[in-house]
């Protein structure tokens, strides 16, 4: 019998604009152990002279190298590149395909790896028989821009902006080819991806 599991907990964080005057920022680091039956441990280290957060995420990278979902016969046909609607609970994860930047989307698929361990990544779903894992999927949120995400639940959820959120993220701009937050034009504050040179700029609501 196969077993659909995912990452005990959400890995998301984001990071600040720093400030030119040394020693300004405000750094707060959540992260979750993408295993089963993990736990999320915080970090804080305050400053009087900066208002914003510091949050940081990373995600896995994308290679050619990576087997598809069918060379490992997982129940899920997705492929890197793909985005889907990931749900359930640890044990009993349920996942299907779904549109990107679509109500129904929570996560893109950014690689494709045999084991759950491999993933650097804001979540993973795998399959395995008898604890022995069939293959794995590393999931980032499927951020689009102008979207608004609530990152308050177990999983990310695409609502409107106008809706009052528990940890709301409203995507400003997405800028790749870099890691750095400072060039966020309109936010200030995004979620980095150091592995995928990317930025995603976000405003809290």
């Amino acid at each position: 019998m196969i077993t659909l599991r995912r990452a005990a907990g959400l890995a998301v964080a984001a990071v600040a604009a720093v400030s030119l005057v040394a020693g300004c920022s405000d750094d707060v680091e959540l992260r979750a152990v993408p295993e089963a039956g993990s736990s999320t441990t915080e970090s804080t280290t305050e400053s009087t002279t900066s208002p914003s957060s510091s949050r940081t995420t990373t995600s896995a990278p994308t290679t050619s190298e990576s087997p598809s979902a069918s060379d490992l016969d997982l129940e899920v046909d997705a492929e890197i590149g793909d985005c889907v609607l990931l749900g359930g609970t640890v044990d009993d994860a349920t996942i299907e395909e779904a549109t990107c930047g679509s109500d129904d989307s929570n996560y893109l698929v950014v690689d494709i790896v045999t084991t759950s361990d491999e993933c650097n990544s804001d979540q993973s779903y795998y399959e395995s028989i008898r604890g022995n894992e069939l293959g794995a999927l590393c999931l980032d949120i499927d951020w689009q821009v102008d979207d608004c995400m609530d990152l308050g639940g177990e999983d990310p959820k695409r609502i409107d902006c106008s809706e009052t959120a528990v940890e709301g993220e409203k995507v400003t701009e997405i800028l790749e080819g870099t890691t750095d937050v400072n060039e966020c034009s309109i936010s200030d504050s995004g979620f980095v991806y150091e592995e995928r040179e990317m930025v995603v700029c976000a405003d809290s609501f």
